[in-house]
């Protein structure tokens, strides 16, 4: 929830520079960076989650392998 609160502030803020006109495309580069940060970090995240899972549960009956998917 603070993420979307997070993200409304900054469109705000984006719209007030709009209003002002003062925006630039920097400022939209800005605010697309700090995304496309934590969108990577999150999967890093998961990435360091899935790996502790599986040696874990390696050689278990609770495993998860998900090429075994049907």
């Amino acid at each position: 929830m603070n993420d979307i609160l997070e993200m409304i502030d900054d469109l705000r803020e984006l719209q007030a520079l709009y209003d002002t006109g003062e925006l630039r495309n920097i400022n939209f580069g800005i605010m697309l960076k700090k995304y496309e940060d934590r969108v990577e970090q999150f999967e890093r995240d998961m990435e360091a989650e899935l790996d502790q899972y599986q040696l874990f549960f390696a050689d278990t009956p609770f495993a998860y392998d998900p090429k075994h998917e049907v």
